[in-house]
């Protein structure tokens, strides 16, 4: 079954609801830090989890655009819609995990060459818990693989070396609250994940702006940055 997206040309109409929301509006009942039943998750730098039903346009606009990459990468295409959730299951899975809500996704090429690639996915959930569970699908079970991001980014991180049989491919996989985001970085790296980690850590950043009711404004070089020995 071909997966499908659809680009948007009209999506940020739907924004108009988000300057209204309170900064403080956790919803009733939830756990940001952890799924229910389940231990807190170590302490996250990141002040709110995101615990609201963003719109569509919102986690159109948190990806990156043209000018808020890392230097020499550039959006390729357009940022794009995930319409049945497939994108944001596991790549041997073609059914929406449970509890999806909706995604977007937008891919990167560096210096106009396709050679090397960079892909994001945002995915919200109806809760925590489905959060949870889809994100430790992502990132899979090759432990020796895994390196632990620092400072780590949302609620869950992890940084996957070469899964698979992949080579010099690095993905970036955070849980905050509700919303998780995968980062795929392909060529170019050099055994490096400070620009897959700049790049997770700004998009996150740029949820959270948007559900505060601000504009998304943090870019990823400005992340890089904060990034231990880059």
């Amino acid at each position: 079954m071909p997966r499908v997206r659809v680009t948007l040309a009209t999506a940020f109409v739907a924004m108009i609801a988000l300057s209204s929301c309170s900064s403080s509006g956790d919803e009733p009942g939830s756990t940001p830090g952890a799924p229910a039943g389940g231990k807190p998750t170590a302490a996250s730098p990141a002040p709110k989890p995101i615990t609201k039903p963003l719109p569509q346009a919102a986690l159109t606009q948190a990806l990156l655009g043209d000018g808020e990459t890392l230097p020499g990468w550039s959006l390729h295409g357009d940022k794009s819609v995930v319409e049945d959730g497939q994108y944001c299951n596991t790549s041997h899975n073609d059914s929406a995990p449970r509890g999806w809500m909706r995604g977007s996704d937008a891919s990167y090429e560096y210096n106009g060459s396709t050679r090397n690639m960079t892909h994001v996915h945002i995915c919200l959930f109806d809760t925590v818990e489905n959060a949870h569970a889809a994100y430790l699908a992502w990132k899979g079970t090759e432990a020796s693989k895994e390196q632990p991001l620092k400072p780590p980014v949302g609620d869950e991180s992890t940084l996957v070396i070469n899964p698979g049989l992949s080579d010099d491919t690095v993905y970036g996989f955070s849980r905050s609250g509700r919303a998780n985001i995968r980062v795929r970085v392909e060529g170019g790296t050099g055994g490096d994940p400070s620009g897959a980690q700049a790049t997770l850590a700004a998009t996150l950043k740029r949820l959270q702006q948007l559900q505060d009711g601000k504009p998304a404004t943090v870019r990823a070089s400005d992340e890089q940055v904060a990034v231990p020995g880059t």
